[in-house]
């Protein structure tokens, strides 16, 4: 295989680690990382592949969202430890980020549960098989309709 063409870490799913923090690709790589992520969730090919994708950022402890909601944890006593009004001003906004974070986790807890699902085709209710039955058109008839006898029916008595 040729440099060229060789798979993207989106195809393998490999995890590579961040670049030195003294490093130019250092600020680019979280970026990096979220659209990686991204991409692979717009290449998934099913929908359980799909929801193991969405488990990486909303798994509770371990997942993307909770790695944020600690990142705005930690700059919050970050902010704190400066002991000034604008310190203390900007520990309550992050500190609010955080819990919003916390608050989407929580709110889609059962996403990927919901995204598996999706995976098994809907069962139709009765209501929508009969709607279907009736509004599909019936069958063209291929033959006129035979017309009426002229006389009385045979066998038939006045």
């Amino acid at each position: 295989m040729t440099e060229a063409s060789s798979p993207t870490a989106a195809e393998t799913g490999e995890t590579h680690l961040p670049p030195q923090p003294d490093t130019p690709a250092a600020q680019d790589w979280a970026a990096d990382a979220v659209r990686d992520l991204t991409d692979r969730l717009n290449a998934a090919r099913s929908y359980d592949e799909a929801a193991g994708l969405l488990d990486e950022v909303l798994e509770p402890t371990e997942g993307l969202l909770a790695g944020l909601e600690d990142f705005f944890e930690a700059a919050a006593k970050t902010a704190k430890a400066a002991e000034r009004q604008d310190g203390f001003d900007l520990y309550h906004d992050l500190q609010s980020a955080a819990l919003t974070l916390r608050r989407l986790g929580e709110d889609l807890h059962v996403a990927v549960d919901r995204m598996h699902a999706l995976a098994v085709p809907r069962r139709r209710s009765w209501q929508e098989a009969v709607a279907d039955y009736y509004a599909a058109p019936s069958a063209p008839s291929h033959s006129a309709p035979a017309a009426p006898p002229a006389g009385p029916s045979p066998g038939r008595t006045r």
